[in-house]
């Protein structure tokens, strides 16, 4: 069974073979040591091997450690092509460094190893072959051969080991990463549940019974206008008082929805205020502006503009560590727009997140059908702009 990889460490991999490969060839030509034109063809012979292992044995093809019949040809064909470059130039043997790994990526550790065992002792061999080993110096040629090949085996097989590990962690990584978007999902809709049955009794025990009598009376009031017009009027007075508790009830549930900084102010107002009270706090100024001209907008969309206000300034405090805070609130023809802007320590956008608040203040603005964009970068502090599609629904006060 392969193991597939992802294409970072693909690209990663690749990297290193071709700058491994491209330093052996330079290294040989450097050292002609058997004449210019067997070392060429020794350089030649080694430059040869990364294409075939792109084609043959690349980890998106062969997989890791799979055996395959295509990972099993490029170990051969490395192998023989290993032995003639090394006959040619011994400096052909700084090739070890490249497909040593490359067997350990592509067969698993026990016949990895047995490879590696063969190209070694193989070059020996060739040297023996072609002349270039003395009798004399066999004994050390063969201990060092022995020393190389541990070495191999065991700084190969780490590789991929480690290699293997950080693939894993990456998974891992990347399924604690959705089980906390679906974490994040489920309490949102609990508490949305939550909310609506909650709003779902108030109308009930209050506006629903409310219309029931004004109905009720409506049809008794029908039948006593012409035979008992004293009683139709006290049902009429009766309707009307009905109707004046159910529209005091209607606001009582509205007001109950709508943060108190908003109940009796404006959105700027209240956004002043939350930033006035957080540089008193946080010991951070807030430079809060207002640009185009303030007017009033749905409160469910200035509800979502002041929480994400509350939640961007709770983040500066808890992490930017910033010297200073910008915010804007702009109102445009169709849309009201909040930015804020912290020279803090920044982050890595991309990373994990221990809380909620960025994807909680984001899926809110997603909501309330509003465009949510965050920019930031370690060192660069953060920059946070909620784009919501207000209309007017009146007159600036």
């Amino acid at each position: 069974m392969t193991e597939r990889v992802d294409d970072r460490w693909f690209g990663d991999w690749i990297g290193y073979s071709a700058a491994a490969t491209l330093a052996s060839v330079v290294l040989i030509l450097a050292n002609p040591i058997s004449g210019y034109p067997r070392t060429i063809v020794s350089a030649g012979l080694v430059l040869a091997l990364f294409p075939v292992y792109w084609y043959l044995a690349r980890p998106s093809r062969a997989g890791i450690r799979g055996n395959t019949w295509r990972a099993w040809t490029y170990v051969g064909i490395a192998t023989a092509v290993y032995f003639a470059a090394y006959g040619l130039n011994t400096w052909a043997n700084i090739a070890l460094f490249i497909v040593s790994p490359q067997f350990f990526l592509v067969l698993s550790a026990i016949p990895a190893a047995a490879a590696i065992v063969v190209i070694n002792f193989g070059g020996v061999l060739v040297r023996w072959l072609v002349g270039d080993l003395d009798p004399g110096d066999v004994a050390g040629t063969l201990g060092l051969t022995v020393l190389i090949i541990a070495v191999s085996v065991y700084f190969s097989n780490r590789i991929t080991a480690v290699t293997k590990e950080s693939r894993e962690r990456g998974l891992l990584i990347d399924r604690l990463r959705e089980q906390q978007r679906e974490i994040a999902e489920l309490s949102e809709q609990q508490g949305a549940a939550a909310e609506r049955e909650r709003i779902a009794r108030e109308m009930h025990d209050t506006l629903a019974q409310g219309f029931t009598s004004i109905v009720t009376l409506g049809h008794a009031v029908q039948g006593e206008l012409e035979s008992d017009p004293a009683t139709a009027r006290r049902h009429v007075e009766l309707m009307t008082d009905t109707a004046q508790e159910n529209l005091q009830e209607s606001r009582r549930i509205i007001a109950a929805l709508t943060p108190g900084r908003l109940a009796e102010s404006t959105l700027e107002q209240a956004l002043g205020r939350v930033a006035g009270r957080f540089e008193e706090e946080a010991g951070v100024p807030v430079a809060f502006r207002v640009t185009g001209t303030p007017r009033p907008a749905a409160p469910a969309l200035e509800v979502v503009a002041l929480r994400v206000f509350q939640e961007a300034l709770a983040n500066v405090r808890k992490h930017a560590r910033a010297g200073a805070v910008d915010a804007t609130l702009a109102y445009d023809a169709g849309s009201l727009a909040l930015t804020v802007h912290d020279d803090g320590r920044g982050f890595d956008a991309g990373a994990p997140r221990d809380g909620y608040g960025i994807d909680g203040m984001e899926a809110r603005v997603r909501e309330a059908g509003g465009a949510f964009a965050l920019t930031t970068a370690p060192g660069a502090g953060t920059r946070l702009r909620v784009v919501l599609p207000a209309e007017p629904i009146g007159e600036a006060p």
